[in-house]
């Protein structure tokens, strides 16, 4: 690594090379380099003034390697010792690797600025991104009948852009008060820019896939039959909605945007900080509201005796070919004309009906088990006090803090059925490429707590 630093400016060029065994020889060696750099230009053209502290512009671009993990490289070969009749055996695995496998590389700039204003009262750090994956490392599905279940290869390209906000606000400060306020937003655009060729799509685990022009992670499934204009298309027979028979993209588990809210006041030795955030959108799946709506334990279908007409209009039964090439249910036309529905259904059929897509829970699309993620939250409230420096120096101690804290003290998700009383901030299913997924976690819990730090 290489530093210059200058009297206004800091330049920081770098550059490192790897040598990897979980890649193919003529593979193995990469290089990746770096720079950065950052002009005070408040110093820079001797712009202080009472207004205006500090001001700062950086950039930067890096572009960083990745390997294949172990064992990824060549087929691998397990061993049983009971065997057959007696006799040990080796098993091929059943998992195929691309022999020309190369590295993965993530390239990213980032442009940011950082401002000061009114003697450290007022302050603005922004920050652009734009991160861009090639070449991922991924283990893609394969047909049995090749003789392996999967083919590790480089799979394709994934690009994250966005922005970091922070502000920093001191409304009031005093002699022995302060209150200060800081804000941060966040926001990135996930984008599956490419697959490796002959792929159209690939399942990342459970409802979750990736597909060129779609966000990485993806919610797929089953769809109620819509005509062009939107409308549901329904069973004349059942009163219900046909289940399209293409599954398509139903939601997307990255957030639109966040952000935190932190209150601090402090006065001599006490403080009390208060914590509020948001998440404003994604979407995610729940096993569990899916369930209390199809079994009538939430007030949210307490009128299930009720007869219920779906808005919507008949279709015809047998779906037909379009112009795409895919069958699709099409509107049922009396005289040239959509007939709106008329058949009566009971509360319990719209949540529970028997039969896979026919209800809006149980048995039901796919899409009617993914909700909006929009959720507001209280997330923290902390409460200290910093004994004295005089007492503690005494003691021979440097501080002595004691605080009560509580969390996640209150939420309110207003996408969601209201009386279930979901917190869309859970995952049940956690692995690398599984997102907004729920099936089945535990309900979020408020915290209390009391914390003692004594520092020597």
């Amino acid at each position: 690594m290489w530093v210059a630093i200058l009297t206004k400016e800091t330049l920081a060029p770098k550059g490192r090379m790897d040598l990897t065994s979980t890649l193919p020889y003529q593979n193995s060696k990469y290089f990746y380099p770096g720079i950065s750099g950052t002009v005070i230009w408040s110093d820079a053209f001797g712009l202080k003034s009472n207004w205006l502290e500090y001001g700062k512009i950086r950039a930067g671009y890096a572009r960083v390697g990745n390997d294949a993990a172990p064992h990824n490289g060549e087929p691998i070969f397990g061993l049983n010792a009971a065997g057959f009749l007696g006799q040990p055996l080796a098993t091929r695995g059943s998992s195929s690797y691309d022999p020309e496998l190369t590295p993965e590389f993530t390239t990213e700039l980032e442009v940011g600025s950082d401002i000061r204003f009114f003697k450290g009262r007022l302050g603005l750090d922004v920050t652009w991104y734009d991160k861009r994956s090639t070449d991922l490392i991924y283990s893609i599905d394969l047909p049995q009948s090749t003789g392996y279940n999967s083919f590790y290869t480089n799979l394709g390209e994934i690009r994250n852009t966005g922005w970091e906000a922070a502000l920093d606000v001191i409304p009031l400060r005093t002699k022995d008060f302060q209150w200060s306020v800081r804000g941060i937003f966040t926001k990135n655009e996930n984008t599956v820019e490419k697959l490796v060729e002959g792929l159209t799509r690939a399942q990342l685990g459970g409802y979750n896939w990736i597909e060129a022009g779609h966000p990485y992670g993806y919610l797929r499934g089953s769809f109620s039959a819509r005509a062009d204009d939107g409308q549901l298309l329904i069973n004349s027979v059942s009163g219900m909605p046909f289940l399209d028979p293409n599954p398509g993209m139903v939601g997307d588990p990255n957030a639109d945007f966040k952000l935190g809210i932190t209150n601090t006041l402090s006065y001599k030795g006490f403080h009390l900080n208060v914590l509020w955030d948001m998440t404003q959108g994604g979407d995610f799946y729940s096993e569990t509201i899916n369930g209390m709506l199809g079994r009538g334990v939430t007030r949210d279908t307490e009128n299930r005796e009720h007869n219920n007409v779906i808005t919507g209009i008949y279709g015809n039964p047998t779906p037909v070919a379009g112009a795409d090439g895919l069958n699709h249910y099409t509107p049922l036309l009396v005289g040239g004309k959509p007939v709106q529905n008329q058949t009566r259904v009971t509360t319990n059929d719209l949540f529970f009906t028997a039969g896979t897509g026919a209800s809006f829970a149980t048995n039901g699309a796919f899409e009617y088990a993914v909700f909006d993620g929009t959720v507001y939250r209280l997330r923290e409230i902390v409460l200290g006090y910093s004994l004295p420096a005089r007492w503690v120096n005494k003691v021979k101690l440097t501080n002595v803090n004691l605080s009560l804290s509580a969390r996640n003290l209150w939420f309110l998700a207003p996408n969601v059925p209201k009386y279930t009383n979901f917190d869309p901030d859970i995952n049940s299913v956690i692995n690398s490429g599984t997102q907004g997924v729920e099936t089945g976690g535990a309900p979020s819990t408020k915290r209390y707590g009391i914390n003692l730090n004594v520092t020597f």
